[in-house]
Order: structure tokens, then C-alpha cells, then sequence
């Protein structure tokens, strides 16, 4: 499935109470391939970057009369271990639930949703894209170096040993 876009009326989305589920590739989301490539300079042929990202949207209206968005993501994709530069699964399993405003771009800053963490404020939006909303979210999950958590050590501890470089001298004294 290789798509650029996928636009949703949020507003409209919610009132129905509709659901969509589906799966990206890396190919649909070229930031975050891009992002993937770029996590492996010295070899990036080593790496296969794959992985299929599932996620599920569901719309709905709460009891107040607000608008919500419930999306949930969940991908495996292939990085590289910056400790030991080899192959590393990164498991995603990500839950986000969006409050829907009518507000401008100017005062999503200011509004405060009661200081609560339970919902991310969403601006009302006729062509809101779904492709790159999933994107922004897994970029912004993403460790920023990941590694393995074991099983790469040793190579850690080699990778900071390195020749001395006054040995050719040692050897020109005994001379």
C-alpha cells in the first residue's frame, strides 16, 4: 500500500463515531524512512529498515458534546543499535487521545485543557492528514539513540580501546 495522503474532516469524523484501521509502510511516511536511513551512515546496506505500521483511528463525541479522536499505533521496525551498529528491533505501541478545537493557530499555545495529560489538543480541520499525524507521532517517540539493551557490550568496550599512538616511537628509541 503506498499512499501520500490520507485526509480525514476530524469534525465530521468524530460526529459519525467512524473508525479507520489500516497499515503503512516506511515508503508511505518518507520522514521517518529517511530518519531510518540516516540511523545507519557507516553501512546502509547492513540494515534492512522494514516494518508495517497498524493503526487504528476512532472518532467520537463525549458527553459534553466534544469532539475526540482515539488513534493507536503499533509497528516493529528494524533500526541500528548505535552501540554496536548491527540490526535492532524498535517494538511501538503507541495510545493517543485527541480533543478536537476550534481554535486558530495562534492560540493553540494558549488554550489549557484543564492541565490534564489525558487528551493532546487537535485543531478542527476539513483535510486533517491522518499519514502524517502517525509520522509526527513515531518520529517523536523514537529514542534518540537507540541501542540493544544487552548483547552488544562487548563490542562497546572494544569500539573505546584504541592504538597507542606513540608505539612507532618506542620502537625507533630501542633502535
Amino acid at each position: 500500500m503506498s499512499q501520500n495522503t490520507l485526509l480525514i474532516d476530524n469534525i465530521a469524523f468524530s460526529k459519525k463515531n467512524d473508525r479507520i484501521e489500516g497499515e503503512l509502510s516506511l515508503q508511505d511516511c518518507p520522514r521517518l524512512e529517511e530518519l531510518m536511513q540516516s540511523s545507519n551512515l557507516t553501512n546502509p546496506t547492513k540494515i534492512n529498515h522494514t516494518g508495517l505500521i497498524s493503526y487504528v483511528l476512532q472518532g467520537k463525541t463525549d458527553e459534553a458534546g466534544q469532539h475526540i479522536l482515539q488513534l493507536t499505533i503499533v509497528s516493529s521496525i528494524t533500526t541500528a543499535c548505535q552501540r554496536c551498529l548491527n540490526a535492532m528491533p524498535l517494538n511501538i505501541n503507541l495510545n493517543f487521545n485527541y480533543l478536537i478545537g476550534e481554535i486558530s493557530d495562534t492560540d493553540v499555545e494558549a488554550v489549557d485543557v484543564d492541565n490534564s495529560d489525558d487528551y493532546d489538543l487537535q485543531q478542527a480541520n476539513k483535510a486533517m492528514d491522518l499519514i502524517a499525524l502517525i509520522e509526527d507521532e513515531i518520529i517523536m517517540a523514537m529514542p534518540i539513540a537507540p541501542m540493544h539493551e544487552e548483547g552488544c557490550t562487548e563490542l562497546a568496550t572494544q569500539s573505546g580501546e584504541k592504538p597507542n599512538p606513540f608505539a612507532v616511537l618506542k620502537g625507533l628509541i630501542k633502535s
